[in-house]
């Protein structure tokens, strides 16, 4: 680390805090601080950036007068030259201090990666004025929302390839108590914390005598030309009892290498089986999305990371290509069925994928004008699968030997021929 960047760091940043403290930007901090609807969504963000910086796992204590939250990244923290940070943010090589001490100048460089310390870190000051940060390369303290202090003693719960957060709960208006019962709250609910994640494969939590975790195993995997397909199980722990689930995901890369997915939920018999999900963008947005089966893309999120842009031409962009994988995902289903002797696609799918088409007419005054979903390509793209590979679909599980389930036509195999007769 560079002292005399650092020095420079701590002027500069003193000079940002002076003037988020005047009068007329009163409503900039709370702005910033306060943006997401839910309390400790920033337990969200945590992760995010734990994952950048590839940590393989993660844990948080949570104590009644303070957070602890740890990990084993392999990215130091680092500092730049405060002078040149717009230059240095459009190479990539911004400063990891320096983008944890501002507002929205993140190390991020492009709308495919989650970004290391972004606004979404400032979620923090929910509950604390000086989170502290200890890292093998740098400790400090951070005082006024942007002013770092060098820290000399090192933290006894962190071992030497860790980095480590502490989080003391001494904000001027959340006390301790709800601080408390916010993160308790939030680290026992966490959706699918690391499904959609690079590195991480285990979070653990801890507070009073209650323990948690969250895991994923990869069971299997094929390789379908440009799609990887996974059978992913996903564990949670919480206070000695523990919750399944499977699901087949199905990935794919776009232009960008950001990586895009559906999956598909099994129950305890490994059959399909609907679910309502939100969509994800690395973590659940608040987008539903009218289907029953998750989707997750690199999507460009509102400034609340709860809802997708609607009209912009990225996300217009990543929903043409979900929905394509979407409708091939049907054809590798059908082969992982066969490949495993297990009939996939039967009458359940259904239940799981668009039926209907969600365009619709409404009235506008004296006028009509159509509406529909911004995910109607789904409907449109998994119908001509079915058009294009329904028939197939219908003998190979009749007639392959192994799948051979007799000559009775099910509800799915009249809905294929009518809809081949139809269209």
């Amino acid at each position: 680390m560079s002292i005399n960047y650092f020095e420079a760091l701590v002027k500069d940043r003193t000079d940002s805090a002076e003037t988020l403290e005047k009068p007329s930007m009163r409503g900039v901090k709370s702005s910033v601080v306060d943006k997401y609807s839910e309390q400790a969504h920033f337990v969200y963000e945590l992760l995010q950036n734990a994952d950048d910086t590839g940590a393989t796992y993660a844990r948080f204590k949570l104590y009644h007068d303070r957070l602890v939250f740890i990990h084993n990244g392999t990215r130091r923290f680092s500092v730049s030259n405060p002078e040149t940070e717009d230059s240095d943010r459009e190479n990539g090589c911004l400063g990891d201090v320096n983008a944890i001490l501002s507002i929205g100048n993140s190390t991020k460089t492009d709308q495919n990666t989650i970004g290391k310390f972004g606004v979404g870190f400032k979620a923090v000051f929910q509950y604390t004025s000086t989170p502290y940060i200890y890292d093998p390369n740098i400790r400090f303290k951070i005082e006024r929302f942007f002013v770092p202090v060098l820290i000399e003693s090192d933290h006894s719960e962190r071992a030497a390839d860790e980095t480590l957060f502490e989080f003391p709960f001494n904000h001027e208006m959340n006390d301790a108590d709800i601080a408390f019962e916010a993160i308790s709250e939030r680290l026992s609910s966490l959706v699918n914390p690391i499904l959609f994640l690079s590195h991480l494969k285990e979070i653990s939590f801890e507070f009073d005598d209650t323990k948690g975790e969250y895991r994923k195993n990869i069971v299997k995997s094929y390789d379908f030309e440009n799609t990887k397909a996974e059978l992913i199980t996903l564990s949670q722990t919480f206070d000695e009892k523990s919750e399944k689930r499977k699901l087949w995901l199905f990935s794919r890369f776009d232009e960008s290498s950001g990586q895009y997915s559906v999956g598909f939920y099994l129950d305890e018999e490994d059959k399909l089986t609907p679910v309502d999900e939100c969509a994800y963008c690395f973590f659940p947005t608040k987008e539903n999305t009218g289907l029953h089966f998750i989707i997750h893309a690199p999507f460009l999120l509102t400034d609340s990371r709860e809802g997708i842009k609607q009209g912009d031409t990225h996300n217009t962009k990543m929903i043409d290509i979900l929905a394509g994988l979407a409708a091939d995902s049907l054809v590798y289903l059908r082969d992982i069925g066969i490949d495993s002797n297990q009939r996939l696609i039967d009458d359940n799918i259904l239940k799981i994928v668009p039926t209907s088409s969600s365009k619709h007419l409404v009235w506008n005054g004296f006028t009509r004008s159509s509406q529909q979903s911004q995910f109607e390509p789904f409907y449109e793209k998994m119908l001509d699968a079915f058009k294009m590979n329904g028939l197939y679909l219908l003998l190979i599980h009749i007639l392959h030997p192994k799948t051979l389930i007799g000559h009775t036509i099910s509800r799915f195999h009249l809905y294929l021929i009518m809809m081949l007769l139809n269209h």
